[in-house]
C-alpha cells in the first residue's frame, strides 16, 4: 500500500511540473508576442524606419534574428499603398535573404537617390521655418560626402539635356564624365550647324516632285548632284562659320555677331522676306 501511495504521489507531482511547464512557456510567449512594438512604415524616412525597427528585433526576448520572422514583421506594418510598391518581391521573394531583399525594394522607392538629396542641398533657399542649427544638420543629412557635392555641382552647370544623359550613368567618375558630356555637346553642334547650312541653302522640291513624291524617291539622287555642283563655288565661297555666341551655345543662343571676318554666321537668324523687299525698295 505504502508503494502505490508513493508512486500516486509522484505521478502528481510529474502532472502539476508539466502543467507548471506549460503555464510558463504560454505566459512566456505572450509576454515576448507583446512585448514587441514597432510602428507603421515610415513612407518620408525609410532608412531611419528600418534603424528604428532593428533596434526592435535586436532588443526583443529573445532577439528576432531569423529571415522569415523579420521578412513577415515589416510585411505586417505596410499599408496599402506601400505593400504595392513593392508587389514584385512581396508575390516573389528570393529562397534566402528575403528580409534584405525587402528592405532593399522600399529603400530604393521611398529613399531619395543622393543626386536628389545634392539637387535639394543645392536649392535650399534661407532657414525657412527652421533654427540656424536645424538647417545645419538637415543639410547634414544631406550630403556628408565633398565628392559627390563636388560631382552635384558640376552637373548642375551642364544643359539639362546632357545631364539626363549623363544621370544613367551614376557610377562614373568625373573626368569620365566630363568627357562623355563633351562628345555629346559635340555632336549636338554639329547637328545643330547642319540644321542651320540646311536652312540656307535649301533644296528645292520640284512641282511634279509635289504631286507624285515617287517622282522625288526616284530621282533624288540626280537632283542632289545637281544641286551640289549648283551651289558648288557658292559653298566654297561661303564657308560657314559661327559667331562666339553660336559658337558657346549653339542653337541656344540668344545673341549673334551675324558676321565674323566678313563671312556670315551658319545660324544667324535669316532675313524675312518683307525685310529683303524694303532693303530692296531702298
Amino acid at each position: 500500500m505504502e508503494l502505490d501511495a508513493i508512486k500516486q504521489l509522484a505521478d502528481a507531482i510529474r502532472e502539476q511540473t508539466l502543467h507548471a511547464t506549460q503555464a510558463t512557456t504560454t505566459t512566456v510567449s505572450s509576454v515576448s508576442t507583446v512585448a514587441f512594438k514597432a510602428p507603421q512604415f515610415w513612407q518620408t524616412n525609410a532608412k531611419a524606419w528600418f534603424i528604428r525597427l532593428e533596434a526592435s528585433f535586436n532588443t526583443h526576448t529573445p532577439p528576432i534574428t531569423q529571415d522569415l520572422t523579420k521578412y513577415h514583421h515589416v510585411i505586417q506594418l505596410l499599408d496599402s499603398s506601400t505593400a504595392r510598391r513593392v508587389q514584385a518581391v512581396l508575390e516573389n521573394p528570393p529562397p534566402v535573404g528575403k528580409y534584405d531583399s525587402l528592405k532593399s525594394a522600399l529603400l530604393n522607392a521611398y529613399e531619395a537617390t543622393q543626386l536628389q538629396k545634392d539637387q535639394e542641398l543645392l536649392n535650399l533657399n534661407g532657414l525657412g521655418d527652421r533654427k540656424p542649427s536645424e538647417l545645419l544638420q538637415h543639410m547634414r543629412s544631406l550630403n556628408h560626402d565633398p565628392v559627390t557635392l563636388f560631382r552635384a555641382l558640376f552637373l548642375n552647370q551642364l544643359p539639362p539635356d546632357v545631364r539626363r544623359i549623363l544621370a544613367q550613368t551614376p557610377d562614373a567618375d568625373l573626368d569620365t564624365l566630363a568627357k562623355t558630356a563633351d562628345g555629346i555637346m559635340d555632336v549636338e553642334f554639329a547637328a545643330a550647324a547642319t540644321r542651320s547650312v540646311q536652312n540656307i541653302y535649301p533644296i528645292e522640291v520640284t512641282q511634279e516632285e509635289q504631286v507624285n513624291p515617287g517622282y522625288g524617291d526616284v530621282n533624288a539622287l540626280q537632283r542632289n548632284q545637281r544641286f551640289r555642283q549648283k551651289h558648288r563655288t557658292t559653298t566654297l565661297t561661303h564657308t560657314f562659320v559661327l559667331c562666339k555666341y553660336h559658337t558657346r551655345f549653339a542653337s541656344k543662343a540668344r545673341s549673334c555677331e551675324h558676321f565674323v571676318d566678313g563671312r556670315p554666321c551658319a545660324m544667324s537668324p535669316r532675313p524675312s522676306s518683307q525685310g529683303n523687299d524694303r532693303a530692296s525698295a531702298k
